[in-house]
């Protein structure tokens, strides 16, 4: 019984598609991330569901609510614009939302640093289904500073790097929308062309602001991806070690 029970408290599961770890992380970077964009709180606790449902939500309430957009004439001083801007129907509903996000994954957060501990305790179990007929998975290191270059070239491709594939189809995916939406990329093209007058006027502020947020978090997200499967990896190759190749006999230094 005893260890029926503890096989029930993995710590990590590499499959083909993702490599899922349960680490140790601060309740205040999760909350503040979650502050920054809601969802990516409980997408960095791989609660992609979950994540789905809230990232989705803030997008689709920001716009209805022009959330954004009140911030940026706020921010260029118009702050009566700004509250007419705003759809009193829609921006309530989203408080609710907002701060459900960051008490939720301030909350997941701490039980998941206690499963985390009762996981070190039991020797680190590990369930490692990484191949399949579509995709594969190797268990190797990989470079924090490759992921995140990588991420900052494109968000997406650092998860991509360190094969986290569901990681990809949610950041690329709305990496694509987003920019697609706030004109990113036309601006892009005026300002090759030298003409930053119509770069400036051809982004859309509420498209736009999503942009730093989703950006800065795809590069923390595959930076610290890379460092913890490196420390998986480290684990279970120590693990493996000893429970297979060490003799029984030899004695440990003092």
């Amino acid at each position: 019984m005893a260890e029926s029970y503890k096989k029930k408290r993995y710590a990590a599961i590499i499959s083909p598609f993702t490599t899922s770890i349960l680490h140790y992380r601060k309740p205040f970077v999760v909350a503040w991330w979650a502050a920054s964009f809601p969802g990516f709180g409980h997408f960095m606790l791989n609660k992609y569901l979950t994540a789905f449902i809230l990232i989705s939500w803030e997008v689709i309430i920001n716009n209805a609510a022009h959330l954004n957009e009140a911030i940026y004439l706020s921010m260029i001083g118009r702050y009566g614009d700004a509250m007419e801007v705003l759809d009193q129907r829609w921006i309530i509903l989203y408080i609710c939302m907002y701060v459900f996000s960051i008490w939720d994954s301030y909350r997941l957060t701490i039980e998941m640093n206690k499963h985390y501990t009762m996981a070190y305790r039991d020797n680190y179990p590990i369930i490692i289904k990484n191949t399949s007929s579509l995709e594969m998975n190797l268990v190797d290191k990989k470079s924090p500073i490759l992921a995140l270059f990588w991420s900052l070239l494109t968000p997406g491709l650092g998860n991509l790097y360190v094969t986290r594939i569901l990681s990809v189809i949610f950041i690329l995916t709305w990496w694509l929308i987003i920019t697609y939406q706030a004109n990113v990329y036309t601006a892009i093209h005026y300002t090759l062309m030298g003409d930053f007058s119509h770069a400036s006027q051809s982004l859309i502020p509420q498209w736009f602001l999503f942009i730093p947020s989703i950006y800065c978090f795809a590069a923390y997200d595959s930076y610290v991806s890379a460092v913890e499967i490196n420390k998986l990896i480290d684990r279970y190759m120590s693990r493996e070690l000893k429970e297979k190749y060490q003799d029984l006999e030899f004695k440990m230094p003092l």
